[in-house]
C-alpha cells in the first residue's frame, strides 16, 4: 500500500513539475512572440511553437518517455495533443491500417476532442455576443518575473486537477479532453478563465482550457464583424494535428531502421 501511495505521490508531483515547465515555455515563447507578431497572434502563434516542440521531443521518443511519468502534466499542454495526434496515428498504422488507418484514427480523434469541444465553445460564444451575464472581476495580469513564477504554478495546479479529476473518475483521456476544452469556453462566459489566464498568462492560454477559452472569444468576435481570428484558431487546431501526424512518421522511420 505504501508503495502504490508513493507511486501516486510521484505522478502528481511530476504532474505539476512538467505542466508547469511547458507552461513556463509557453510564457516565455508567448511573451517574446508578442513584440514582433503582436498580442492578438502572440497565442496561436505560440501553439505553433509547441507543435515544433512536440516534434522535436517525440521523434527521439523523448516525450513518450516523459509522459509515462507525469499524466497530465504532458497531456494537458497542446504540444502534449499534438503527441496525443502522433500516438493516435501510430496505433491506427499498427493495427493493421497503415497509412490509411492512422489518418482515420487522428480524425476521430480530432473530431471528439476538437470539433465538438468547439461547437460548445462556439455556442457559449455567440450566448455571449448577445446576452451580458455577471463576470468575475479580472485581476491585473502579474509583472516579470513574478509572471513566470505565478504561470508555471497554473500550469502546474491545472494539470493536476485534471489528472486528480481522471484518476477519480477512471475517465478515458479524450473524454476528460472534450470536457475540459468545452469548460474552458464556457467558463469564459463567467470570468473563471479569464482570471487563470490573468494570472497564468501564456502558460495557462497553452492549455486544453485556454484553447476552448480562444475558441469561444474569437466567436464572439466573429459575431461582431472580425471572423479572422476564429480562422486562425482553427487553423492552428489542424496545424498542430499535422505536426503530430509528421512526428508519427518520423518516429516510425527512425524505429524501422
Amino acid at each position: 500500500m505504501a508503495e502504490k501511495s508513493q507511486s501516486k505521490a510521484s505522478l502528481y508531483a511530476l504532474c505539476f513539475l512538467v505542466g508547469g515547465a511547458y507552461g513556463l515555455i509557453g510564457q516565455l515563447i508567448g511573451v517574446a512572440l508578442e513584440t514582433v507578431v503582436g498580442p492578438a497572434f502572440a497565442a496561436p502563434c505560440t501553439l505553433l511553437c509547441l507543435g515544433v516542440l512536440a516534434v522535436v521531443l517525440y521523434v527521439p521518443g523523448i516525450h513518450q518517455r516523459i509522459a509515462a511519468v507525469s499524466g497530465f502534466g504532458s497531456i494537458l499542454p497542446f504540444n502534449g495533443f499534438a503527441c496525443g495526434i502522433a500516438d493516435t496515428f501510430q496505433a491506427g498504422h499498427a493495427n493493421g491500417g497503415g497509412f490509411a488507418g492512422g489518418i482515420r484514427s487522428v480524425g476521430r480523434l480530432f473530431l471528439h476532442v476538437i470539433v465538438l469541444s468547439s461547437v460548445v465553445n462556439m455556442l457559449a460564444g455567440a450566448l455571449a455576443a448577445f446576452v451580458t451575464l455577471p463576470k468575475l472581476p479580472v485581476p491585473q495580469a502579474p509583472a516579470m518575473p513574478l509572471a513566470l513564477l505565478a504561470g508555471f504554478v497554473v500550469a502546474g495546479l491545472v494539470c493536476i486537477a485534471f489528472q486528480a479529476v481522471t484518476d477519480a473518475g477512471g475517465f478515458q483521456v479524450p473524454n476528460v479532453l472534450l470536457v475540459g476544452q468545452s469548460l474552458g469556453g464556457v467558463l469564459t462566459l463567467f470570468g473563471v478563465t479569464d482570471v487563470l489566464a490573468a494570472v497564468g498568462g501564456y502558460s495557462f492560454k497553452i492549455l486544453v482550457m485556454g484553447a476552448g477559452q480562444a475558441v469561444m472569444a474569437t466567436t464572439t468576435l466573429a459575431f461582431a464583424g472580425n471572423a479572422l481570428m476564429l480562422l486562425v484558431t482553427w487553423g492552428t487546431f489542424f496545424a498542430l494535428a499535422l505536426f503530430g501526424i509528421v512526428a508519427a512518421l518520423l518516429n516510425l522511420r527512425l524505429r524501422s531502421r
